[in-house]
């Protein structure tokens, strides 16, 4: 696909909006691939995100512009970007200017519109107090999970999880099925505490016990971390999907979609009771752990 186009100077001009899948250029361009509203088909069955174009950013004009010199812009995936097409109406060469702030809110009619549901959660899982962290009020040490967490990108704990993973390589559908899986086991909660998981402790966002447990608290002290806080745990993630959890890791790297995404995690990664029936894996919780990774992928991936 050509980067820019020559042959049109702008006598038709169409603007649109659209959600960033990817900033992994591989190109190295500094480019992000996009859906866009009401062009691209939300149905991965219909348009794979692989089929999607990569669009070039507007930089400002305190960067050099030319090769080597200057930054990139840092638009992240999952956000809401606006635009033009610089063929006209081709529309098949996308110039992405900027981004548009934006809040994730439940879709009303849809099937998690009502309280208690993952849509709801992603919006509220931590709409606290808003003096809760105010440090004339409630002084709290330098190195609080709650200081350390608003490091991470996004407006709720479903957004920095999803923006931590697809920062890390995993695709959006990967991302979700993390938060679907993350839901099921802590409703997306770093300090969920079970004290008596089969005899034993089990804790954080995917309910570590025993060794995996203490491999977590062991990872957060020599990093300086609270094993509770949303950013030790996601770090820790990475690291036993690298380590450890090899196997699981290639195994959640192949799939393509939210449901398989899903799948993968429970089976490979967190490892709750299951069955096998005629060939297929099923466990109690796995509905719960594929909608929610659908319902993530909705919000956050288009």
């Amino acid at each position: 696909m050509k980067a820019i186009s020559r042959d049109h100077y702008g006598e038709e001009f169409y603007w649109f909006l659209g959600k960033v899948i990817s900033d992994a250029d591989p190109e190295t361009l500094g480019r992000v691939q996009i859906r866009i509203f009401g062009i691209h088909s939300e149905d991965q069955n219909k348009l794979p995100d692989a089929h999607l174009p990569w669009a070039q950013c507007l930089i400002p004009s305190t960067e050099g512009g030319v090769s080597g010199i200057g930054q990139h812009s840092k638009i992240l995936p999952g956000a809401l970007v606006f635009g033009f097409f610089m063929d006209g109406r081709s529309s098949q060469i996308p110039f992405v200017l900027g981004s548009v702030h934006h809040k994730e809110l439940p879709i009303p009619g849809s099937a998690n519109f009502n309280k208690g549901t993952i849509s709801n959660i992603i919006e509220d899982t931590i709409n606290e107090d808003p003096d809760a962290f105010d440090p004339r009020k409630n002084p709290v040490p330098a190195q609080t999970s709650t200081n350390i967490d608003k490091n991470l990108i996004g407006g709720t704990n479903a957004e920095k999880i999803f923006n931590f993973f697809t920062s890390k390589g995993l695709t959006p559908a990967q991302a979700s099925g993390f938060i679907g899986n993350f839901y099921a086991e802590s409703s997306l909660k770093p300090d969920a505490r079970n004290p008596n998981d089969k005899g034993r402790v089990s804790e954080g966002l995917a309910q570590w016990r025993g060794d995996r447990r203490d491999n977590l608290i062991a990872y957060s002290n020599e990093n300086n971390l609270d094993y509770k806080s949303l950013t030790a745990q996601l770090n820790f993630t990475m690291y036993e999907l690298r380590t450890t959890e090899g196997k699981a890791y290639g195994k959640i790297k192949e799939a393509s979609t939210p449901k398989d995404a899903a799948i993968a995690i429970c089976r490979y990664f967190e490892r709750p009771s299951f069955t096998i029936k005629d060939g297929l894996y099923s466990s109690p919780s796995l509905p719960t752990r594929i909608d929610a990774a659908n319902d993530a992928y909705r919000r956050f991936a288009r």
